[in-house]
């Protein structure tokens, strides 16, 4: 019988509906009705979710690298994004988003402890960390340079915290650095701050009254934790002023931050990570007009989760919507983190949730209970193959996600080189 297309519809009864809308990047496909999943953290904000942060959970070797280097980077780029990787995991000496930096032609700025390393560098004091005078109120834009010394010393003199004279010193030692070097053509750097801490100029505490003689004191103790982080653990990374090839990198759609050379323990990783965020963060702030989207990717997000460098980025993940920031971070046992730990309530900063396999119970349930995951959950995440995951975006209910890769794709997330002895 004659007929057309539009008749035609009325013929297939069984279509189902589409699970996630038709905007945004390919994730993959439903794995029960086998329709395509289309997700993207900027679009979903039209309809769906209340800020563009994405978080992703699961085991080690069950797929979260691979929708991170794909769906969060590969696929950002063509829509004329920039993306930002934190790389700390290591892969033949390097870190394993190098391989990927390589094909698209970006220079991977490195990150190595000690003056004479050669690697990249991040300025604690950059310029572009600063609040400018009429642009004080910090709940408009991310944490500015006074915010970021304070965390760095906050988690460095954690035996003692900072006091009110602690507070007053960095701030009034920070404007009188900064005008100076801002006066004299130079950007200050750490070693202006705390040689100020430790050696006030006559009339640095003026503007605290009968309490000036005793200001001299007030900053001995945080200029001596400075000097510290400065020529041991910070050495040659946010000691001195930016080095030219961080500044060059942010030119390219995509920034390789390789940190897999810097220790996991001590206070070197989590700084440079929360200096690069805030530093990424504030212009993106300038930059705002431009209307430029940008994708963070941190594959170790416990790594920024505590004390109070953690805060910041957490602050700066609130800002999302006025700096065009998604920040994607990927976590491995729920469990492992107490119901009020600063990772979980980093993590209930990201609307989208791509939950992958669980092989203890009790992460299972633990997802299943943060994120109100309908009966019978557990058992899914527990049976769940590789490259499978519960997507979970705002309100709605779970998605039933089967990822797919191109065979550029498979290639650029392959992680078992060294296992394999080989590039397949």
């Amino acid at each position: 019988t004659p007929s057309t297309t539009r008749q035609g519809e009325a013929l297939n009864l069984a279509t189902s509906r589409q699970p996630s809308g038709h905007l945004g990047v390919i994730n993959g496909i439903d794995a029960i009705s086998q329709a395509p999943i289309m997700l993207d953290p900027f679009t979903a904000y039209l309809d769906k979710v209340t800020n563009i942060n994405v978080v992703l959970i699961g085991d080690i070797g069950k797929g979260k690298s691979s929708v991170m280097k794909t769906v969060g980077s590969w696929r950002q780029l063509p829509l004329d994004r920039q993306v930002v990787i934190f790389d700390k995991k290591l892969q033949e000496g390097l870190g394993e988003y190098s391989h990927m930096a390589n094909v698209l032609g970006a220079n991977s700025l490195r990150f190595r402890a000690g003056h004479r390393t050669g690697g990249a560098r991040i300025n604690l004091l950059d310029p572009a960390i600063a609040l400018r005078l009429d642009e004080r109120d910090t709940d408009e834009r991310p944490a500015g340079q006074l915010a970021l010394v304070k965390a760095v010393l906050v988690d460095t003199m954690m035996q003692r915290g900072l006091s009110e004279t602690d507070h007053a010193a960095i701030a009034r030692s920070l404007e009188l650095v900064s005008t100076e070097a801002r006066d004299a053509g130079y950007d200050p750097t750490i070693a202006h701050l705390w040689r100020r801490l430790l050696d006030p100029q006559p009339g640095d505490g003026d503007p605290f009254g009968a309490y000036a003689p005793a200001y001299r004191r007030w900053g001995r103790d945080c200029g001596l934790a400075l000097k510290r982080l400065a020529e041991d653990e910070l050495s040659g990374l946010v000691d001195g002023p930016t080095s030219a090839d961080v500044r060059a990198a942010l030119e390219h759609p995509f920034v390789h931050t390789d940190i897999s050379a810097l220790p996991e323990d001590g206070h070197a990783l989590r700084i440079v990570m929360t200096v690069m965020n805030t530093w990424l963060a504030n212009l993106l702030a300038d930059r705002s007009r431009a209307h430029r989207q940008t994708v963070l990717g941190i594959e170790e997000g416990w790594h920024i989760a505590d004390g109070s460098t953690g805060k910041l980025v957490r602050a700066n993940m609130k800002l999302s919507r006025g700096t065009g920031l998604s920040t994607w971070t990927a976590f491995h046992h729920l469990a492992d983190f107490p119901p009020d730990s600063p990772a979980r309530a980093l993590m209930r900063e990201s609307s989208i949730v791509y939950l992958f396999g669980q092989d203890r119970q009790v992460d299972a349930e633990e997802c299943a209970h943060m994120w109100d995951l309908p009966a019978g959950s557990v058992e899914t995440l527990m049976s769940l193959g590789r490259g499978e995951a519960l997507l979970k975006v705002g309100s709605e209910d779970p998605i039933l996600l089967r990822h797919i890769r191109s065979d550029i794709e498979a290639t650029l997330t392959n992680t078992d080189t060294a296992i394999l002895g080989h590039r397949t």
